[in-house]
């Protein structure tokens, strides 16, 4: 069995420095329509095809794919100085949870964000494993089943946000623990935490019922 865990929204928030490096970007480009916070925020989650036409619906798929490049780039410098946030308690709930269990990273970005996230977080030797479903070019459903298996794993449990992450669990036949505290907050789920410090609790009460 294997702990999967989303990033954004779930391990760590990346919501204003995603913000700024969208502004850095498109600041200076006259035919982008202004791209709000919520904007960035209700895209968190989305495929980089579905981000670039939620960011920039006006403009062609070629140029909005190619700014959105340039939007994740700029995102990835200031995550690497550091300007992100950690979910309190997440870090000390990983080296926890590492101790019983293999762990791994699915994202719908590439590896490159995956790896910014273990080394910013120092938190490189808790994870077995990390997909970043961009850098394949595959669903995070896709990813999540590919997890399962180079690491030989037959199940495991997918620790994510949003109904997209919901909808990934499903496709790979993987339980769904919903991060209320993420970006949707009302999905209706069998297992959910308010709070990522909850997750051992919640792990070890479903594998008791399994037993």
């Amino acid at each position: 069995m294997i702990i999967i865990f989303d990033l954004d929204g779930t391990l760590w928030d990346t919501i204003k420095a995603t913000y700024q490096a969208t502004i850095n970007v498109t600041s200076n480009i006259n035919d982008i329509n202004k791209i709000s916070k919520n904007t960035v925020k209700t895209g968190m989650g989305l495929s980089f095809d579905e981000n670039a036409e939620h960011y920039m619906p006006n403009l062609e798929k070629k140029k909005r794919e190619e700014i959105l490049n340039q939007i994740n780039n700029e995102t990835m410098k200031l995550l690497k100085a550091g300007k992100t946030k950690f979910y309190f308690g997440m870090k000390k709930t990983i080296k926890k949870l590492s101790q019983k269990y293999p762990l791994g990273i699915v994202t719908n970005n590439n590896d490159e964000y995956a790896k910014i996230f273990l080394e910013t977080s120092n938190l490189r030797q808790y994870f077995k494993d990390y997909i970043g479903a961009a850098s394949y070019n595959i669903t995070k459903g896709e990813a999540i089943k590919l997890m399962l298996k180079r690491n030989a794993q037959m199940f495991g449990y997918y620790v994510g946000d949003t109904r997209k992450d919901l909808e990934a669990s499903n496709e790979a036949n993987v339980i769904f623990i919903h991060a209320r505290y993420g970006i949707d907050k009302n999905i209706a789920t069998a297992y959910n935490i308010k709070k990522i410090i909850f997750l051992p609790f919640l792990i070890n009460k479903i594998e008791r019922k399994k037993s």
